[in-house]
């Protein structure tokens, strides 16, 4: 008589892994092409491994003191995993990259000949690894020491390859389980053989030997080419030095000057620049810091004081590390058109980089009461350096983002800063309208563009009203994406991973669940429209081929203040995009310029 073989199983056990396994491989497949839903599972999976943890102490020993409390602190970890859902997964690159460390340190014991590390306790020493294992550790090893950089560097990316990893498991697990529903016996562990003393590790020889090596082999080269791609775009990433940081007074007058330093990037021919560190105000009216680059001729004053230029900037991101002044090309014609020819005429430009671009704090991402009030107080700031001769008669201009921030500007002057003399607004390729462009985004076709400028503004709108909360409106699992995204300049090499995150979500559940049509988000999106009501001739300027900013937006502005009989002088210009409006050669900037002389001669010019 034959005795039964212990791992043999009986037809029940083997359909139900069959069947088992079968869900298993579809969960996987399923998963992997939606991360978000993914890092959902990753958590119930961790949950699930507590409690079940927290079980098996508990019948480990229930007498045991030491049993209950481990029992007790893996269910409430596992509650914390439940009720904090978006902030454990925030983390889980994090944690990641630690567990990653750790492993590295295991392996690395492994690969100095250290004895291989016993399977269930009976052999105390373990047995000595061979010179295939040890040379396998030390690749692992090596992996693991490289991953865990980009897991930290790029949250976003290391959250997707969480996602990935784990869907991947499943479907390992899942083809397990039906090979072993098919051969009707359960699976020896993993690495081991029976031996007379009891279980101990054996070598894996033949084709265990080289997956194993190949897989070791695999993973040292994905971390090789992570590590080599992040090293590169984090270098080419702008920095913020101390110039920024301030640790005097916390209230100072709007637009006191408290720190200036030589700006060391291109400067107009015939121009001293300068990067200004000065207070002001948020769209509370708490006092807050920004910082500015200002350029003004070398040569002395005609005719007394100067004109001031002050130049909003466009989209750029929100980071501090975005400021233009941080950078080499703040005072070029890409960033300022026609600076060359402000500087020949006489004028002081200064371009605000807003609060919280360059200092710390919250950045008034077309919040329109921030960006105007640090745009009025850069210009006071710009009046209070001596070399600048700077006069209290303004013009105010911008693009983009920085095209709401001009429009803002003007509407606060006479009230926040009444001592100023506006001469003239322009608006080019403005933002007017942020609750059209945001409806225009939620509802259009989603895009991992769409998601890039969706964190720019969700992101700062969270932190200037409590009224709008990031539980609210991202999917509990993207929290740290969208962050991450936001952390991002939009004008630096870093921001392609950003693209590529966005693109891997395509299939997945929506990253955002914004309601624009109702609620806090549309109203604080409606409160930030420019209404273009300024106390001097406004000129409107946009191409028909704008691909950020719908052309609509500047007719829709134009028409209402015509309708009001403003002054206000509007050009389109035909086949020019969004940044090619005011790229060298452009029409508007000789327009630009003609009406800014106009205007000095006391005309009002006017098309509606």
């Amino acid at each position: 008589m034959t005795a039964s073989n212990p791992r043999e199983l009986s037809i029940v056990p083997r359909i139900g892994a069959g069947l088992l396994g079968v869900l298993v491989i579809v969960a996987g497949v399923l998963l992997v092409v939606r991360p978000l839903t993914a890092l959902l599972a990753v958590l119930a999976a961790l949950c699930l491994a507590l409690v079940v943890g927290a079980i098996v102490s508990l019948r480990g020993g229930r007498g045991r003191p030491v049993r209950r409390i481990v029992a007790g602190v893996l269910l409430v970890v596992a509650a914390v995993c439940v009720f904090a859902a978006p902030d454990v997964i925030r983390a889980l690159p994090t944690l990641c990259a630690l567990a990653l460390g750790l492993g590295a340190v295991r392996l690395a014991g492994t690969a100095v000949g250290r004895r291989a590390r016993p399977v269930d306790g009976t052999d105390a020493e373990g047995t000595p690894a061979s010179r295939g294992e040890r040379v396998r550790a030390g690749l692992a090893a090596a992996a693991c020491v490289l991953a865990a950089g980009p897991a930290l560097v790029w949250p976003d990316a290391a959250s997707v390859a969480i996602a990935v990893v784990f869907s991947i498991a499943l479907v390992v697990l899942g083809v397990a389980l039906v090979v072993t529903g098919i051969r009707g016996r359960a699976p020896r562990r993993f690495g081991v053989r029976q031996g007379s003393i009891g279980h101990v590790r054996s070598e894996p020889r033949g084709a265990g030997a080289v997956l194993r090596t190949i897989g070791a082999v695999g993973a040292l080269v994905a971390a090789i080419v992570a590590t080599a791609g992040t090293v590169p775009l984090v270098a080419s990433a702008a920095s913020v030095d101390d110039f920024y940081a301030w640790s005097g007074p916390a209230r100072a007058q709007p637009g006191t000057v408290l720190r200036v330093a030589p700006y060391t990037g291109e400067v107009p021919a015939g121009a001293a620049a300068l990067r200004v560190l000065y207070a002001t105000t948020d769209g509370e009216g708490a006092p807050a810091l920004a910082s500015a680059v200002v350029a003004y001729p070398t040569a002395a004053p005609t005719d007394g004081e100067r004109p001031v230029l002050a130049w909003q900037h466009g989209t750029t991101g929100v980071a501090r590390s975005c400021a233009p002044s941080v950078g080499a090309d703040a005072l070029t014609e890409l960033a300022i058109p026609g600076i060359s020819r402000a500087i020949e005429r006489g004028w002081a430009v200064v371009a605000t980089d807003y609060p919280g671009q360059g200092t710390h704090g919250a950045y008034p991402y077309l919040v329109g009461e921030g960006e105007g009030r640090a745009t009025l107080d850069g210009i006071r700031a710009l009046r209070a350096i001596d070399d600048a001769h700077a006069s209290e008669h303004a013009w105010i201009w911008g693009h983009s983002q920085g095209g709401h921030a001009t429009l803002w500007a003007g509407q606060l002057a006479a009230d926040y800063a009444p001592e100023l003399d506006v001469l003239g607004v322009a608006a080019l390729s403005a933002a007017s309208d942020p609750l059209a462009l945001a409806s225009r985004i939620t509802t259009g076709d989603p895009s991992p563009l769409a998601s890039l400028v969706t964190s720019l503004v969700l992101v700062p709108y969270a932190e200037a009203y409590p009224d709008v909360e990031l539980d609210a409106t991202v999917h509990p699992a993207g929290h740290g994406i969208v962050e991450a995204f936001a952390s991002r300049c939009v004008i630096e090499a870093p921001t392609l991973v950003s693209v590529l995150v966005g693109a891997s979500l395509s299939w997945d559940a929506p990253l955002y669940r914004i309601d624009v049509s109702e609620g806090p988000t549309h109203d604080r999106l409606a409160q930030n429209r420019a209404d273009g009501i300024v106390p001097a001739p406004l000129f409107l300027g946009q191409g028909t081929d704008d691909e950020v900013i719908p052309i609509e937006l500047q007719r829709t502005l134009a028409a209402e203040l015509c309708a009001a009989d403003r002054t206000v002088e509007v050009h389109e210009y035909e086949g020019r995009s969004h940044m090619g409006v005011i790229a060298e050669g452009s029409p508007l900037i000789d327009d630009l310029f003609a009406w800014a002389d106009a205007v000095t001669l006391g005309q009002a010019p006017a098309n509606c």
